[in-house]
């Protein structure tokens, strides 16, 4: 054993990065979508290993180039209704990475998601201390492009 080795890398959280958050007291698979600079919060899609009868979804086989990608254990499904604004310190990293044509598909669902989702339901499932402060969450709905529906109802 080398005793220069270098330690143990940290693994950074950006965009596209594969990551786990506690939805409903349970811990999840999330793809970051993006950041949110100067407000400790991330955007990320969570992923679920139960398959439902919803339409915007998208199905990772664990054993798919993009599932041994992400290092997920199981078949995982994506959900636009399970789009989150989470505090960074919520976020557990890993050392998945999502590709770019399954990032390309998250973005998509994303952009018709933030287009529908109230802040409100952007956090549903987080612990309170998870959730952004107030005068954040309505930043929650801010763009990855088109027009986003807000607690005032715009």
């Amino acid at each position: 054993m080398n005793r220069y080795s270098p330690p143990p890398r940290k693994h950074q959280i950006a965009a596209r990065s594969l990551v786990w958050v506690d939805v409903g007291g349970a811990p999840h698979p999330a793809i970051v979508v993006r950041l949110e600079p100067g407000e400790d919060r991330a955007v990320v899609l969570c992923g679920t290993g139960t398959r439902r009868a919803e339409y915007a979804v998208i199905e990772v086989p664990s054993r798919s180039a993009a599932g041994k990608a992400l290092a997920l254990t199981k078949d995982t499904f994506f959900y636009a209704t399970q789009l989150r604004s989470v505090r960074l310190g919520h976020l557990r990293a890993s050392s998945g990475r999502c590709p770019p044509d399954l990032f390309l598909q998250v973005r998509l669902l994303v952009e018709g998601a933030l287009s529908i989702l109230t802040p409100a339901e952007q956090s549903k499932g987080l612990a309170e201390d998870a959730i952004p402060r107030a005068a954040q969450t309505g930043a929650a709905s801010s763009a990855v492009g088109g027009s986003q529906k807000t607690e005032e109802g715009g």
